[in-house]
């Protein structure tokens, strides 16, 4: 399993939206059976409601949103691949990207469809700029991506920088392909733009 961590600033358009609510409005839980904590993934590989159990977190998760990324995965790799929550559903400052780095993790073990009897830790994986694990502080590259998004409906390029939590001058940096007029300029439904830099700003 590709296994991610992500929080608001991840989401397009970022906060807590999620596609398939089954428990909660928003993305978000505890880590217990009696309330997951919400995680995106494939449809076709873990169907809408599915829960998981990540041993290392100790925490239950339940499927309520899509993945990009993991729908790809499953379609052309057949790689299962999912994005656990760790909110806010807020935006949040680059402390949320460096715990999401502390704890993503590449074939980690995750049980499928687990029993309710699992050992659980309740204490959030992120909350108030303190992640559950020490984590190295992240630092932006340059104008390198974090992440982008296909904007759901047309916005000048201030308004997407304003939604994003950027100023208009790191939006246009991250976004050299854009002709932003200055901030004027309209971009067109799902054109795929960069929300943020590596650290989320």
């Amino acid at each position: 399993y590709q296994r991610r961590v992500r929080g608001a600033r991840d989401n397009c358009p970022p906060g807590g939206d999620i596609a398939h609510p089954i428990i909660h409005r928003l993305a978000g839980g505890v880590g217990t059976w009696a309330d997951p904590i919400t995680f995106a993934g494939a449809k076709d590989s873990l169907p809408v409601g599915s829960r998981i159990y990540v041993p290392r977190l100790r925490k239950y998760f339940i499927m309520e949103d899509d993945c990009e990324e993991c729908i790809s995965d499953w379609t052309h790799h057949k790689r299962y691949h999912v994005d656990l929550w760790m909110g806010p559903d807020t935006l949040s400052p680059s402390s949320l990207v460096a715990c999401e780095n502390q704890l993503t993790k590449d074939g980690d073990i995750i049980v499928v469809d687990p029993s309710d009897s699992y050992q659980v830790n309740v204490t959030p994986l992120y909350k108030d700029g303190v992640c559950i694990e020490p984590a190295t502080p992240c630092t932006d590259v340059g104008t390198e991506c974090g992440n982008s998004c296909e904007i759901p409906k047309s916005a000048t390029c201030e308004e997407l920088a304003n939604e994003f939590m950027l100023t208009l001058k790191r939006f246009e940096a991250l976004n050299p392909h854009l002709d932003c007029k200055g901030g004027s300029g309209v971009i067109s439904e799902g054109t795929s733009v960069c929300q943020g830099g590596t650290c989320g700003d």
